[in-house]
């Protein structure tokens, strides 16, 4: 006879069933940060979100600070990957930005997580937001080879997108790409 946590509920084994409320938290999280932002959005608002009991949230986290960084880690990682499947290898820099800049316009709440709400003050935080910048660089700005010049030019590159953010898209996503791509251009 198999040992109770090896038992299948509903045909999903206890750690599939972890995995997929951690991953409804996220979501839920993710979507409310982007809309309420983060200091306003409680432990019970995301559990009611993602249809859960704060039970099942303090499985996964140990605080709403910890799902911060879980959904910016994830918020950074698929937006590398789209970034990166988009490239076109005859204009990698103005490809690796229009996708930058469409994928902000085609998911607000996301854009937010990554570029307005999160704390870049903590030491976690912080470690994540600077390799998430050295990989989005390498893939926006390639042949900025200059260390500075590539830390100036992602810096102008994502106050563009978060004052476009706080504009509510104002510009479309060719002008502000473009524009972007100046600095780029005038980093190298």
């Amino acid at each position: 006879m198999g040992i109770a946590k090896d038992r299948l509920y509903g045909g999903q084994s206890q750690e599939a069933r972890v995995a997929e409320r951690r991953e409804k938290l996220m979501q839920a999280a993710a979507k409310l940060y982007g809309q309420a932002g983060t200091t306003g959005v409680s432990v019970t608002a995301i559990c009611a979100e993602a249809g859960l009991t704060p039970r099942y949230f303090y499985e996964s986290f140990a605080s709403r600070e910890e799902l911060l960084l879980a959904v910016f880690r994830e918020v950074c990682d698929h937006l590398i990957a789209d970034v990166t499947a988009a490239i076109d290898a005859r204009a990698p820099a103005d490809s690796a930005l229009s996708a930058f800049f469409q994928l902000l316009a085609d998911h607000p709440d996301l854009a937010r997580v990554f570029l307005v709400e999160t704390d870049h003050h903590d030491p976690e935080m912080l470690k994540v937001g600077r390799a998430m910048l050295a990989r989005l660089a390498a893939l926006i700005a390639p042949e900025v080879t200059l260390p500075l010049a590539q830390v100036g030019a992602m810096g102008a590159v994502l106050r563009i997108a978060r004052f476009w953010i706080e504009g509510d898209y104002a510009e479309p996503v060719a002008e502000i790409s473009a524009l972007a791509r100046r600095f780029v251009e005038a980093a190298r």
